[in-house]
């Protein structure tokens, strides 16, 4: 079994209405914040909320609203140069994992004098210790309120990475958020819940009953509720599920109890969207069943175990893309823009987009052969 240190410093705030719990919390932070979000934040009436909370506490702030999706390392740098400006001491990231990862790239790019992408590709070291973050997710999805690792693009290169920066001091998931999301992203964001612990359970060299235990359950829970959350969007009790297992899937806890695995098809994604810039829950719809299947000759019975112990079924492929046509979410890489053509450039994307040890993490490794096989069998 796998030896580990396991610590969790972020203060988790979670249940309905707890978006009111903002303006002590961030008090005690500091006393002007950057709001790093996008403009459909405004418009759903969010953003108004935060103000409020924050005002209502004697917390000052500015608004940087210029996020997209798939967020870009030279929108970061540019609200890293606005906070700077603006002598800010907190950042609050509100919104998807877009938002968040952007608060988290901005706390780390408005340190230093050099690009976010110098950081990404490990030209310079972030200088530490960052602002304090504070976390309000606005979809259940990426768990993004709850870990360290933003997902960033370069725009000028397509290549999507990761960068290490930072824990949330604090993170305030309120279901109530979430009840603006478009029909889409309820279904993206569940998918990618969904997947955030079904890779890993998939390739996990040397399972563990603990691991095993908390990951099937979470996959339980989205099997479960996200039909509901798509029949009836205002159902609180079905959308507090989700994001309950928003923030299980992707924190540290989903790795209690000695399991391991890899999120490759996270991997294969991330050169998708930073080329195409699709959702990514979309894209890991499309890609997912053929994920599964190169991974049967050398993980049938997880693929079975998946199948008996989340779906209720004897193979869980199959029972995979039943429910995904359920919900109306079961996509092809073609009905998202992407290109049979483009093979051969997104599998190099992969493998610059992708630290080796997260292909290396797959029963086999995750090669250019691999990555083409999938892809091409994805459309």
């Amino acid at each position: 079994m796998e030896t580990m240190s396991f610590s969790l410093p972020t203060n988790i705030i979670i249940g309905v209405g707890v978006l009111k719990r903002l303006g002590p919390e961030a008090a005690k932070l500091g006393k002007k914040a950057v709001i790093v979000t996008y403009p459909e934040i405004k418009r759903a009436g969010m953003l108004d909320k935060v103000i409020a909370e924050l005002t209502a506490n004697g917390v000052q702030f500015v608004v940087f609203d210029k996020v997209q999706p798939n967020p870009r390392s030279a929108t970061i740098d540019k609200g890293a140069a606005f906070a700077r400006e603006q002598n800010i001491d907190l950042i609050i990231g509100l919104g998807g994992g877009s938002a968040m990862d952007s608060a988290k790239g901005i706390a780390a790019a408005m340190n230093g004098t050099v690009p976010v992408w110098d950081y990404v590709e490990g030209k310079a070291k972030i200088n530490l210790p960052l602002l304090p973050i504070i976390q309000i997710p606005t979809m259940a999805g990426t768990g993004s309120e709850i870990n360290a690792g933003s997902v960033i693009t370069n725009w000028e290169t397509h290549v999507k990475s990761p960068l290490y920066t930072t824990l949330a001091r604090v993170a305030i998931i309120d279901p109530e958020n979430t009840l603006t999301v478009p029909m889409n992203q309820i279904k993206a964001g569940g998918f990618d819940i969904f997947t955030h612990v079904a890779e890993q359970y998939i390739s996990d060299p040397a399972p563990e009953p603990l691991t095993d235990g908390i990951r099937e359950t979470i996959m339980k829970i989205v099997v479960q509720n996200l039909p509901i959350a798509i029949a009836k969007p205002d159902d609180i009790k079905a959308r507090s599920r989700l994001t309950w297992a928003s923030t299980m899937a992707m924190s540290y806890l989903s790795r209690l109890g000695g399991g391991g695995g890899a999120m490759t098809c996270h991997s294969i994604e991330h050169a998708l969207s930073g080329y195409y810039d699709v959702t990514h829950g979309a894209g890991l719809a499309a890609l997912f069943p053929a994920w599964m299947e190169y991974h049967r000759p050398f993980r049938q019975e997880r693929i079975k175990s998946m199948g008996a112990n989340v779906f209720g079924k004897n193979d869980g492929a199959t029972a995979l893309e039943e429910w995904l046509r359920s919900i109306g979410f079961r996509v092809r890489l073609g009905d998202i823009g992407c290109e049979l053509e483009k093979t051969e450039l997104i599998a190099d994307l992969v493998l610059r987009s992708s630290p080796p040890v997260m292909l290396a993490g797959a029963p086999v490794p995750i090669g250019t052969e691999a990555i083409k096989k999938i892809y091409h069998e994805s459309f």
